[in-house]
């Protein structure tokens, strides 16, 4: 039982990426199947952040929290006003991440998958400091404008979010074919 063990006859240059360009496993490619979901996401929340960043002066003016519901001055100044900060600060963050990620896709870059579970943990990141800016605060009853129940909630979706993603961007043999530049 004398083995040897030779080489194999393999050529194994090929397998070895050529110009940054990951080589092709078998199995399925393209921007189809879970993909489509990725793309339909990342529209919508291209359009509703330009929305949100097109009201960002009516949102801020002190007047519409003073006279329109409401809120004491000083309560505007110590707890909405930073927090309304927090929100267009953040908002710019993530509308330039998704600009990214809308190229990096389109150009079926090898970095989007990064970039996207980068911004799902950026998602709950932004929505854990929200929901602690307004919960923090504590505003007398009569004048609570701000509910941190929304704010939860939207914590508890980005985290699912994250655990449907994720794994789908690790693990994907679609997401490894497409992008390979």
């Amino acid at each position: 039982m004398n083995y040897k063990y030779r080489n194999s006859e393999l050529d194994t240059s090929s397998l070895q990426p050529k110009s940054g360009i990951r080589p092709e496993r078998p199995g399925i490619s393209g921007l189809g199947g879970w993909l489509i979901l990725i793309q339909i996401g990342l529209w919508v929340t291209l359009v509703l952040l330009i929305a949100d960043m097109s009201q960002v002066n009516v949102i801020m003016d002190p007047a519409r929290w003073e006279v329109g519901r409401g809120v004491d001055p000083q309560i505007y100044a110590e707890m909405i006003r930073p927090l309304l900060w927090f929100g267009f600060v953040s908002s710019t963050i993530l509308l330039m991440i998704v600009i990214v990620n809308l190229i990096l896709l389109y150009k079926r870059k090898r970095q989007f998958p990064l970039m996207m579970m980068v911004m799902y943990l950026m998602n709950v990141i932004i929505s854990i400091v929200t929901w602690i800016l307004i919960a923090r605060n504590e505003i007398p009853r009569e004048q609570h404008v701000l509910d941190a129940t929304p704010a939860f909630q939207l914590i508890v979706r980005s985290i699912l979010t994250c655990c449907i993603f994720i794994p789908y961007f690790l693990k994907s043999v679609r997401v490894k074919n497409t992008f390979v530049k």
